[in-house]
């Protein structure tokens, strides 16, 4: 029993786990990786959800805004495409998710930002999503003699059913709690060996 609740703990109070494809959720942090190059992923429906940053999936249709900060310099000065696909499915949540399909990617995008440089090395993306459904996201990135991409699944309008983030930390302590509580009740009272007198 205590095994299963400290993976149960474990898991709720982990710090860093992927989310879809090349997007990867460290901590408060999202990050999404295109090839070697590392970028802040940050996404944001302020019209429902005012201060609450989505690394994946938005929960609800509408205005949304994503944006990208280049954590590596060297991508100010390479081009960035950022294009959405629709998709028939949601995400896999394996591996597959992150594979780039090239007769996916030639489709015609549901909407495209063209290929261009950031100096300022932030990319901002504002779509107002009229209806739900499940997509998938590329960055092309390309510099002179190298061009990465990334693949990244999500959704619109499917709310998480998941555990929000900001109740894994107050439940995993609850748990801890209700761990040590019963180690305490099931343990024996100590019984001090006392001399009898004759």
């Amino acid at each position: 029993m205590l095994k299963t609740l400290y993976i149960i703990v474990f898991a709720l109070m982990s710090t860093a786990s992927w989310g879809h494809g090349g997007v990867m959720n460290e901590g408060n942090e999202c990050k999404l990786r295109v090839g070697p190059y590392v970028m802040n992923f940050s996404g944001y429906q302020p019209e429902n959800n005012v201060s609450k940053q989505f690394c994946d999936d938005m929960p609800t249709i509408g205005k949304s805004i994503i944006v990208l900060d280049f954590i590596d310099n060297k991508l100010r000065d390479m081009t960035v495409n950022f294009r959405v696909i629709k998709a028939e499915v949601a995400a896999l949540g394996t591996a597959d998710d992150g594979k780039v399909n090239n007769a996916e990617l030639a489709q015609t995008p549901f909407f495209e930002i063209p290929a261009k440089r950031y100096p300022t090395g932030t990319m901002t993306i504002t779509q107002d999503f009229k209806e739900k459904g499940h997509f998938v996201g590329y960055v092309v990135i390309e510099g002179e003699n190298e061009k990465f991409i990334s693949r990244f699944p999500f959704s619109v309008g499917y709310p998480n059913p998941g555990i929000p983030a900001g109740l894994k930390i107050p439940i995993a302590v609850f748990l801890v709690i209700i761990v040590i509580m019963i180690w305490l009740a099931r343990r024996k009272p100590v019984v001090l060996n006392e001399r009898k007198e004759d």
